[in-house]
């Protein structure tokens, strides 16, 4: 797994995860804003970089990786913490684990993993791998999700792009994972102050994700984006983004 940094001469970090079915770079406004007060770090997620030809492995393997790499380096404390829907969900693992602190933390309408039988779990993951591998294949599958209008025709090129080099095996390995990743139980508490974002269109796709936060990280603030929907404030408004991020990082 390929990782970014960005402002190495700023003495506190962030660790910066990002969502499925987009490449690191897709970030890089919200980063750069970051990293003129943080030392960023952004891993390019297994299965989503351009320059290799790596699957995604999953969650759990996902934040065990993260975590030999920032205490090969000597980080076992990290000020902040930013995770999107896929990224989020590596998040929420990063923090149950406990191997590395984290002062703040903002999961970005995190993936919990469904507590449901096996065999509808099965179902549902094999609804959005089509969803997604159809998708890769067909700009106008791809432009009902993404609307031109919205995001951007240069937008969409990128998006598709990265789709294309998903592989099959990673995009089911994406949603399988996210979906039914391992967590302690209990899980123990954390002194990390946690914020869950998400956009007011996706409240109710949300409701599980919530519901799952907030009894097993009981603290957690909820904050909710006006008019927006999955994944939008960070793609569509990244410097909004970093100015509510450092706000709450510098809070």
């Amino acid at each position: 797994m390929n990782i970014h940094e960005f402002g190495q001469e700023n003495r506190e970090c962030v660790l910066f995860l990002h969502a499925s079915c987009t490449g690191w770079d897709f970030y890089e406004e919200s980063v750069q804003r970051l990293s003129e007060r943080y030392h960023v770090i952004l891993p390019a997620m297994p299965g989503h970089d351009l320059t290799t030809n790596e699957d995604y492995t999953s969650v759990e393997q996902i934040a065990a990786e993260l975590e030999r790499w920032l205490l090969e380096r000597g980080q076992a404390h990290v000020h902040g913490l930013y995770g999107l829907s896929m990224g989020g969900s590596v998040a929420l693992c990063l923090l149950a684990d406990n191997k590395i602190t984290f002062d703040k933390a903002v999961i970005d309408a995190g993936i919990t993993p469904y507590q449901l039988p096996w065999i509808v779990t099965r179902f549902i993951a094999l609804r959005d791998f089509l969803m997604v591998e159809l998708g890769k294949h067909s700009r106008k599958l791809l432009e009902l999700a993404y609307p031109p209008e919205k995001y951007g025709a240069k937008s969409l090129d990128f998006m598709q792009q990265v789709m294309k080099h998903m592989s099959a095996r990673t995009i089911w390995r994406v949603f399988d994972s996210c979906n039914n990743y391992a967590m302690p139980g209990p899980i123990p508490a954390v002194r990390t102050e946690i914020q869950y974002w998400y956009g007011s269109l996706e409240k109710k796709a949300r409701a599980w994700d919530i519901g799952y936060v907030k009894k097993n990280f009981p603290e957690t603030a909820f904050v909710e984006i006006s008019g927006l929907d999955h994944a939008e404030y960070a793609l569509l408004h990244p410097a909004e983004l970093a100015g509510q991020m450092l706000a709450f990082l510098e809070d």
